[in-house]
């Protein structure tokens, strides 16, 4: 982790250009006056011909900006950045290496907001994304109907990119607006379907943002916990294959209680139905997925794109309790999956698991039952035995088909 530099100096002013570049408020235009060095993109710096500071442009890569910063340490500094520097911008950058008293922000109007104010909509409930840098199937983790969404892009994740993701997941009827080159002579802002954009060929300004509105059946995304058994890929038949029932997937998450921030453990991820739920609707943890079957691997890799997990989901391969020497300390764990070696890895996951984390672990066989009674032993753990049966036609009559019974054990473990 890099250390908070020791800042000598006065605070660092960073100045938020807004989308008239120029347009700035009384604090933020003396702060650029008095500054004697100024770092900003070359555009921004331009716009400032009659400032006397010392104008630097930002380096390239930007992780050279902590020494440029301590090159300068001690003089009166002013970066420029894009509309508000704390939002997806250089201020997440710069609270890296410097604590928030060393720094004074002035914010201006974002791309986005100029955006919602061209299409005349409020945007308070709107759901902010970045797609800058970011795979477009981390957008599919958030898309529901009937929804307003603000995306920021990059060249890769176009509006024509967007257009297709949505008409691929059953939004083809939704808006769009693309807002290019915002307070710049060349602005345009347009509208558009989904089905309409995903077929055209046109070109856009990389300077671009996009709002929009889904419309449409959807129904290939999940928008609420519980995947249907046949959206995931098996290589079987739907609903088939080494997969946790949603019955029993639903249990297992309600009982590892997923948190924001906390790392977890699929062990014996199989084709990922319990770490794909887990990493969708906890998208501020991280999962990492332990398989090392390589079909399975295959079949959860195309999971993992499938639900748009690809931030949050990371897939292990390789053989458990071996490959878990490397991973994070966990604050849950799932063992679904211990090709024989069930005791092993209850011991060696029980060690490694945080205080007060939770370990969740099922079991089917009769061999297995009995060693996790051996592990829990006089300790007060929670058991709960599933049963299920599903309906089938049998001769032109419904009969309910039972599964094999699954036990599951919570053991949390001491603070």
């Amino acid at each position: 982790m890099t250390m908070l530099l020791d800042w000598p100096g006065s605070p660092i002013h960073v100045v938020g250009m807004g989308i008239e570049i120029g347009a700035l408020s009384p604090t933020a235009r003396a702060a650029l006056e008095q500054a004697e060095c100024i770092i900003g993109a070359t555009a921004h710096l331009a716009a400032f011909p009659t400032v006397t500071g010392e104008k630097i442009p930002y380096p390239s890569p930007m992780s050279g900006l902590r020494n440029l910063l301590c090159a300068h340490a001690g003089q009166r500094i002013a970066l420029l950045a894009s509309g508000d520097p704390l939002f997806y911008g250089i201020g997440q950058t710069l609270l890296r290496d410097l604590s928030p008293e060393h720094l004074v922000f002035h914010p201006n109007v974002s791309s986005l907001q100029a955006a919602f104010a061209r299409l005349g909509r409020p945007w308070q409930q709107a759901r902010l994304l970045s797609l800058h840098g970011r795979p477009l199937a981390t957008l599919r983790t958030a898309l529901q109907g009937g929804q307003l969404y603000a995306l920021l892009t990059d060249r890769e994740n176009s509006p024509i990119a967007i257009a297709r993701l949505l008409v691929d997941a059953g939004f083809g009827e939704s808006a769009l607006w693309v807002a290019e080159n915002l307070g710049m002579p060349g602005e345009r802002f347009r509208a558009f379907q989904a089905t309409e954009l995903a077929a055209a060929t046109m070109e856009f300004s990389p300077l671009n943002v996009v709002i929009v509105e889904t419309h449409g059946p959807g129904g290939v995304l999940p928008e609420f916990p519980g995947i249907p058994d046949e959206r995931f890929s098996t290589g079987a038949e739907p609903g088939k294959g080494l997969l946790s029932k949603r019955e029993v997937r639903l249990t297992i998450l309600s009982l590892l209680a997923p948190r924001a921030g906390e790392v977890g453990w699929d062990v014996g991820a199989g084709c990922g139905g319990v770490s794909v739920e887990w990493a969708r609707w906890n998208a501020l943890g991280d999962v990492y997925a332990i398989e090392c079957h390589p079909d399975r691997l295959e079949h959860l890799g195309i999971n993992r794109e499938r639900f748009g997990v690809v931030a949050n989901l990371h897939i292990v391969s390789g053989r458990a309790p071996a490959v878990l020497v490397d991973l994070p300390d966990p604050a849950a764990v799932f063992i679904g999956g211990s090709s024989g070696s069930l005791r092993e890895m209850l011991d060696t996951v029980w060690t490694r698991l945080l205080p007060g984390g939770r370990l969740v672990a099922s079991a089917v066989t009769e061999d297995s039952r009995v060693e996790l009674h051996s592990f829990v032993g006089d300790r007060e753990a929670e058991w709960t035995e599933l049963s299920i049966a599903r309906s089938e036609r049998l001769a032109g009559q419904r009969v309910m088909r039972p599964y094999l019974p699954v036990l599951l054990m919570k053991l949390e473990k001491p603070r």
